[in-house]
């Protein structure tokens, strides 16, 4: 067989592997999937430097233990290049080296039965007309013939080869497709004069690059052949050669996308084996499918070929794992929604469209993945599961404080569009006291107040894709928008003399020394900030902000006597806040936008906090477990963390009361 896709041996299954032209940017880029674990597709795997190519053919040889990958790859500029990779690791590529020039179209290569090794045998549409043969003589030197033209005049988008079963070491077989749609077929003796008999027409209204295997329904083996169709999707025709080698009729399947290209293998799926089918859009994207090997012989598909993508994200208090499908530059997350009881189907089905709406519409087509100058659009997609998920969210009445995982149906699209970042890995961009030195901040994006996207959201997208960068698309932007760097210092990240030197001076109350309790949640548009503070000198501050209160912000200064400011940083000292070592707690697992109560202990740009979940009566905390504080916050805590603060929120209660 021949084509762009193979089963090969690596793995106990044998793992899919393929090789087509970077969409963008030029070179190749080699994808597989491990059939041992989970059918997954793994990949990029960027090679070839920068040269645009139009199409390849690739095999898996006998040079190596298990055997290395060969391609054959012609370039826009009608070069036919050949790359190898090596069987083990480090699994390095190497090429390209030239074979042939004056070509266009897809190649097709194979290694046959004829010589020892097995020769590598080629056929390529020739760029004045018709088909080029050449082959690779394994047995001496691994040279390459200079290409022999044969198939008259017509010009060919690409061809595919076999070495069949008919003859004595076997004939080869070659469909090749005009650029008029013609799908024609070729053969030749396996011995000398070595003629090739052809062309004989075998389908019209077909496009691009067929795919051609003998495969393993019925006695002799009949031929399997899929191409694109003129009018969309892919073509399947197979010729019965147990009697009269008659070709079928062209049957349609795979929707209305325009392909250009096409792989068919039969695999070891099934009982005699599934087809299995990879085929190219216009745009270079790569498409999977698959026949049932026996009734009724469905075809499923499309399925985008793409990466699974997983990587944990910790940011101060934070940590969540960030999941999506990356198939080139489009990006799909799975959500599965779990609504409250009394949360209707229909509310469920406006959520659906309100929320998918407006993450499409903030992350898609505004930014392209550049490469080599050339450019390739980001999109995204939402996908409502109920099962294999990328992030579970549960659904709550409304209004409430959304977060990653916790949504409600007061949510707007735009709050979604913010979640969705965080699923993508990106830590929010608004100040908070939970997080005291993020940077940056006030960024005016997406992951700030719900607003734009910016270029730098797009990095990892465009790295992944063969260390590409994000651009603006034309007519969008910004491409950047700057944010407030925030310079603050963990405390016990400090070198030992300034360190003890800084717990000193929080010990001894200093004008300087800060103590303050704040709880802050809440996506963006929904937010709670409370922050009581005390300074050694006296110097209070009070602010309050709910989004979701008519009441206005509350913002209070004033200064309490030395005493009051005193007991504050004593109780700070006897939780053990001033300790060489910060006191340990229970690890928390917050997602970003979640409530979290934070005490911070800070002298100039040195900070120490202690950050707890924090939970509003009746949202989500056990019965009887959570408790209230004695400062002016409805947010409760648990009980043990309650126990480690409460000293300390004791103290500050009596700031908050002379304020």
């Amino acid at each position: 067989m021949s084509g762009f896709l193979v089963q090969g041996r690596h793995g106990t299954k044998g793992n899919f592997e393929a090789v087509v032209p970077s969409s963008h940017g030029g070179g190749l880029v080699h994808l597989w999937r491990n059939n041992d674990a989970g059918m997954t597709w793994s990949g990029p795997t960027c090679f070839g430097g920068s040269r645009r190519y139009l199409a390849t053919t690739l095999i898996q040889s006998n040079y190596g233990t298990t055997g290395n990958l060969e391609v054959l790859a012609t370039s826009d500029a009608g070069e036919l290049d050949f790359f190898w990779r090596l069987d083990r690791a480090p699994w390095t590529w190497s090429g390209p080296f030239r074979v042939a020039t004056g070509v266009r179209g897809a190649p097709a290569l194979i290694q046959g039965r004829h010589g020892t090794k097995g020769n590598f045998e080629v056929v390529v549409p020739h760029r004045d007309g018709g088909l080029a043969h050449l082959w690779r003589n394994n047995d001496a030197g691994m040279t390459w013939s200079a290409p022999g033209r044969f198939g008259g005049g017509a010009r060919y988008a690409g061809a595919t080869l076999i070495q069949s079963n008919y003859g004595t070491v076997g004939n080869l077989e070659v469909l090749a497709t005009t650029d008029a749609g013609e799908l024609d077929f070729f053969w030749r003796l396996d011995r000398a004069p070595w003629t090739w008999s052809g062309p004989f027409r075998v389908a019209s209204g077909l496009r691009g690059t067929p795919s051609l295997v003998q495969g393993r329904h019925g006695t002799k083996g009949n031929f399997e052949v899929v191409v694109p169709h003129r009018d969309g999707g892919l073509a399947h025709l197979w010729r019965n050669n147990d009697a009269g080698m008659t070709w079928s009729a062209p049957g349609r399947f795979g929707g209305g996308a325009r392909y250009v290209n096409a792989a068919l293998i039969q695999s070891n799926y099934g009982t005699v084996g599934n087809l299995e089918v990879l085929a190219t859009t216009e745009a270079g994207d790569v498409d999977f499918f698959w026949r049932l090997d026996r009734a009724p012989w469905t075809w499923s598909g499309p399925f985008r070929v793409g990466a699974e993508i997983g990587f944990n994200v910790s940011e101060c208090t934070f940590g969540w794992r960030a999941a999506y499908h990356q198939a080139d530059t489009h990006v799909t997350i799975r959500i599965q929604l779990n609504p409250d009881s009394g949360i209707s189907d229909a509310t469920m089905n406006t959520l659906r469209t309100t929320w998918r709406n407006g993450i499409i519409g903030k992350w898609s087509n505004r930014f392209d993945c550049v490469g080599n100058g050339q450019r390739k659009r980001f999109t995204f997609d939402v996908q409502w599961v109920t099962s294999g998920a990328h992030h579970v969210v549960r659904v709550r009445p409304g209004p409430e404080r959304s977060n990653m995982t916790t949504w409600d149906t007061s949510d707007t699209g735009d709050v979604a569009s913010h979640e969705f970042g965080h699923m993508l890995g990106h830590p929010d961009e608004y100040a908070t006291s939970a997080c005291p030195a993020r940077n940056p901040v006030g960024t005016g994006t997406v992951m700030d107040d719900n607003t734009e996207t910016v270029a730098r959201l797009y990095n990892r997208l465009a790295s992944s894709h063969c260390g590409h960068t994000p651009a603006a698309a034309p007519g969008e932007g910004p491409s950047e928008v700057e944010g407030v760097a925030v310079e603050l210092r963990s405390l016990d990240r400090m070198a030992t003399a300034r360190r003890a030197e800084v717990l000193q001076r929080l010990r001894s109350a200093d004008e300087g020394a800060e103590v303050s309790f704040e709880v802050t949640g809440g996506a963006p548009g929904e937010r709670y900030e409370y922050r009581l503070a005390v300074s050694g000198s006296g110097a209070a501050r009070r602010v309050l902000v709910d989004e979701f209160s008519a009441e206005p912000d509350a913002d209070s200064t004033g200064t309490v006597p030395p005493e009051t400011a005193r007991r504050v940083f004593d109780a700070a000292r006897d939780a053990g806040l001033l300790d060489d070592a910060p006191p340990e707690l229970p690890p928390a697992d917050l997602v970003p936008d979640s409530l979290v109560a934070t005490v911070t202990v800070r002298y100039g740009d040195a900070v120490r906090r202690v950050s707890v979940p924090a939970v509003e009566p009746g949202h989500g905390e056990p019965p009887g477990e959570a408790r209230d504080v004695p400062v002016s916050t409805h947010v409760r805590l648990a009980p043990d963390t309650a126990d480690l603060l409460t000293p300390v929120l004791a103290a500050l209660s009596a700031v908050e009361e002379q304020l």
